[in-house]
């Protein structure tokens, strides 16, 4: 056999070596015994899935059903358990089981670099880009807000990327292996966004294959290519069936799969039957980055820093923070003898003024990595060059989203399945992929040095360099730096009276049909907050025009943050070119200037005060209250909580850790759920609606206490109404349950009609009861003289099936959301059933699928160990 060349291995063991140390050191608090990460999104999976895993403690396995949130909706949307798979196993060594959040940069360093040797570039080379990737500002921002599926498939979408570059490369058994592998773990991470966003860039690198492969006269490659590509692109999406397939089932009947609209306003969505088209364009592009926001790509504070709170010990950090010296703190503490403390708290989350609702932080690739790219355009004669700026530039496009409407209303309707995301930012993960590719490029041909023409390409890079430089001083020059709608104060204006007792509620009758912009509700919140200051509307004025000085401030400040590094990196490269300098002085100086840059502004978002110890962390995260005793002392093994003291109840799923809950918070929660929510629960709930979910308890805020208060009216598990009544369509049966007796009156579309064909009106010796209880399994018994409609205080979905004594029976759905049941006269047992088949056949798929990955993964070094013995006996001939 071919001996082994540890030199060659080297290069490679110094960079994941240097990977792991930078994981290591970025996130040290979390080798420490005990400590967690706190991450808002986490503790709200927790609350969603507490009471699936104490199901699986009872049980040995995750119920299909849950029905802690929202009623009840399908459980392996919040907690999913297959077959055991080798992939899985794989997965955890790619990570080197390491703790998180190490495991998450480490993964995305290893990925990067895997991609980066796809294309030939040298292992030092690839350092740089790799950590770039990884350590791009949105990684650390995403991972203490806890978009943990999010990180990973951004971990493993550049090794997909690498992978699908050796089939191209005519590396056709190892390209197609590792393709199979790669997108079997990048779609197993579980976020279908961030796969749909590494699908739109293989397709421009596909694009730009074809033309080059078909202007070549390799057409046969090509289509070789794409066809082993798109095999194991089925292997890969096969393995991942169990999720996919019940994502895909499911969306159907989610709010992705359409949103309730009473009354359509032209031009705004596409409408069929009452629904949207996926989700409404409102929803879907309420987070979308600002034209001039994105400047933030290699100046970070262009609109401020965004929000971003962590807490240890009791101390609590925000970033940005303001100081002393800031100029809205000093008029805060110097004019109006507010606190110190108090004004910077206050004024601090004021210096974010984008577009978007609010932000965490921004995308910031880093000063470095942007000139290098910039600097590629002019330097590189690459084949991947302009694919990676037309890709780069479409994903930019897209994360604009509402602030270019032509555009992106049109992607929305017709590219296939993008009207299921949200979120048009989450578009710049192509661009923190694209750009470092192109840095690797970069730094990689450098170290050749054997282009005649570098110092002139370099120089037009630095002229490119400069003209952006301009253009952020000319966009610093020509801002107010604020957001205003002049229109809206002086609405404000003309109605505000600190005399007058109904000033709020005047106040809150303003039109305000266009969206409130942030300086006017910064403005009306200062007016109000100082209403006995007979000059509260100028005092208002006079500090948003010093947060706008802070802003300017900021961005100066971040130019010339960016500014010094840029020089530094240009500096190194001219050297470099002059012969000044050697390749070590030169990759070891820029790869140390892109750490400084980026670790450093990636600290500021994830540092010691986002972990803690995990039991304080959870006894804070959720704290069992007086109410929340008093509604466990309850042995009623089925009813309803309704939470009305911890803000939007359908925002939040720490109530679901304890209770059966009404509300809850999934970003995809059933359709009809999320249109009764939106038009019957929200606000002052209808309490002929909450009375029908059998809501036994509403939480409520008594002063300083939190009480639960015993609702009366809730109707229970199940009973017989009086009559129907027949309504055609969803917008007909929502205004229908807006003014009804749940008791005596069922709402049901016409479709149902035949259902339900020959029912008498109940009498009082009917009777009907739940006698057992579980997730996935709910049993009755009835008597009626005659034959009955009954009504189920359980959540209506396709994959419910009813039986009655035995037999199968049609469930029609009552009320927009609840489930019901013609009963025939005589006593019955009534027994439901959740039989979801999809997930029994994605679970097979997946099986046969993830063992077929590993027979290739063996076949494949089987193939690489006989080729070495080859190489070995004809040496000896």
């Amino acid at each position: 056999m071919k001996k082994f060349d540890f030199k060659l291995a080297v290069p490679h063991l110094i960079a994941i070596g240097i990977f792991l140390i930078v994981a290591v050191i970025f996130c040290k608090p979390a080798l420490e015994s005990g400590v967690v990460m706190k991450q808002g999104d986490i503790s709200g999976w927790q609350g969603m899935s507490n009471q699936s895993f104490q199901y699986k403690e009872r049980t040995g396995h995750f119920p299909l059903w849950v029905s802690n949130m929202f009623s009840g909706m399908p459980g392996y949307q919040i907690a999913l358990e297959g077959a055991w798979s080798p992939v899985g196993l794989i997965d955890k060594a790619f990570q080197l089981w390491l703790p998180q959040p190490i495991n998450f940069f480490f993964l995305a360093c290893l990925g990067f670099y895997f991609l980066c040797l796809c294309l030939r570039v040298r292992p030092y080379a690839a350092i740089v880009a790799s950590i770039a990737y990884a350590y791009c500002s949105f990684s650390p921002i995403i991972i203490t807000a806890g978009h943990n599926t999010q990180m990973f498939a951004l971990g493993y979408a550049p090794a997909v990327l690498g992978a699908a570059i050796l089939v191209f490369e005519k590396k056709y058994i190892a390209g197609f292996v590792l393709a199979a592998l790669f997108t079997a773990l990048q779609i197993g991470q579980g976020h279908q966004q961030i796969s749909y966003y590494l699908f739109i860039v293989m397709i421009f690198m596909t694009i730009a294959y074809a033309i080059r492969f078909l202007r070549t006269s390799q057409a046969v490659h090509f289509f070789k290519s794409i066809g082993l590509l798109i095999v194991a692109g089925i292997i890969g999406v096969a393995a991942n069936a169990l999720v996919l397939l019940t994502v895909y089932d499911f969306s159907k009947d989610s709010k992705r799969g359409g949103q309730l609209v009473m009354e359509p306003t032209a031009g705004s969505d596409i409408v069929k039957d009452g629904k949207t088209k996926g989700l409404s364009k409102e929803y879907a592009f309420q987070w979308s980055y600002g034209k001039g926001e994105t400047l933030s790509l290699m100046f970070p504070g262009v609109m401020g820093y965004g929000r971003h709170i962590a807490e240890r010990d009791g101390e609590v950090y925000m970033f940005p923070r303001m100081d002393e010296n800031s100029n809205s703190v000093k008029y805060m503490t110097e004019k109006l003898s507010v606190p110190e403390a108090q004004s910077i708290d206050y004024m601090s989350p004021q210096l974010y003024w984008g577009a978007q609702p609010f932000t965490n932080g921004p995308v910031y690739l880093g000063a470095v990595i942007c000139f290098l790219f910039i600097f590629g355009m002019f330097y590189l004669d690459n084949k991947h060059k302009w694919w990676i700026l037309a890709a780069t530039a479409f994903a930019i496009l897209l994360s604009w989203g509402s602030n270019l409407p032509a555009f992106n209303y049109f992607i929305f309707d017709y590219f296939p399945l993008y009207n299921k995301f949200r979120v048009p930012t989450m578009a710049l993960v192509i661009p923190q992929m694209l750009v470092p590719i192109l840095a690797a490029l970069v730094v990689n041909k450098l170290l050749d040095n054997n282009d005649p023409l570098a110092w002139r390409k370099f120089r037009h890079g630095l002229i490119a360099t400069g003209v952006v430089f301009a253009s952020v001083l000319l966009f610093y020059a020509s801002s107010d730096f604020g957001l205003e709608d002049r229109q809206r104060t002086s609405e404000f204006n003309k109605v505000y009276n600190p005399q007058d007792p109904d000033v709020q509620q005047k106040i809150n009758g303003l039109n305000t049909s266009f969206r409130p912009l942030k300086d006017n509700q910064l403005y009306e919140s200062l007016v109000m907050n100082f209403k006995n200051d007979p000059e509260a509307k100028k005092t208002a004025r006079e500090i948003v025009a010093e947060v706008k000085k802070d802003r300017a401030a900021l961005l100066l400040s971040d130019i010339i943050r960016s500014l010094i590094y840029v020089l530094i990196t240009a500096g190194l490269i001219g050297f470099y070119l002059k012969n000044k300098i050697n390749a070590a002085i030169l990759i070891i100086g820029v790869t140390l200037v892109a750490m400084i840059d980026l670790l450093g502004f990636g600290m500021k978002y994830l540092n010691d005060k986002n972990f803690g110890y995990k039991d304080d962390y959870e006894a804070k995260e959720f704290p069992l209250s007086g109410a929340d005793q008093v509604i466990m002392q309850d042995k009623d093994p089925n009813f309803r909580v309704f939470n009305m003291a911890g803000g939007d109840p359908f925002q939040e799923s720490k109530t679901s850790y304890y209770h059966k809950s009404i509300g809850g918070y999934h970003p995809a929660k059933l359709g009809i759920y999320d249109d009764l929510a939106a038009y019957q629960l929200s606000g002052s709930p209808n309490v002929a609606v909450l009375n029908m979910l059998n809501t036994k308890y509403v939480i409520q805020q008594q002063g300083e206490n939190v009480v639960a208060a015993q609702n009366p009216g809730a109707l229970g598990n199940v009973w017989f109404v009086k009559s129907v009544k027949f309504v055609n369509g969803p917008v007909e049966e929502m205004r229908a349950i807006s003014s009804f007796n749940p008791k005596d009156t069922a709402i049901v579309d016409v479709q149902f009609q035949n259902l339900l064909s020959g029912i008498t009106p109940a009498d009082s010796s009917a009777s009907i009861q739940q006698t057992a209880f579980d997730n996935d399994r709910i049993t009755y018994k009835s008597n009626a003289a005659r034959q009955h409609a009954a009504i189920f205080s359980e959540i209506f979905y396709k994959d419910w099936n009813a039986y009655i004594d035995g037999k199968r029976a049609g469930i029609f759905k009552a009320n927009y959301v609840l489930r019901g049941l013609t009963i025939p006269a005589g006593a019955h047992t009534i027994e439901f059933k959740f039989e979801p088949s999809i997930f029994y056949t994605g679970r097979t798929i997946a099986n046969i699928a993830s063992w077929l990955v590993l027979v290739l993964l063996v076949a494949f070094a089987f193939y690489l160990f006989k080729r070495r013995v080859e190489d070995v006996s004809v040496k000896l001939k």
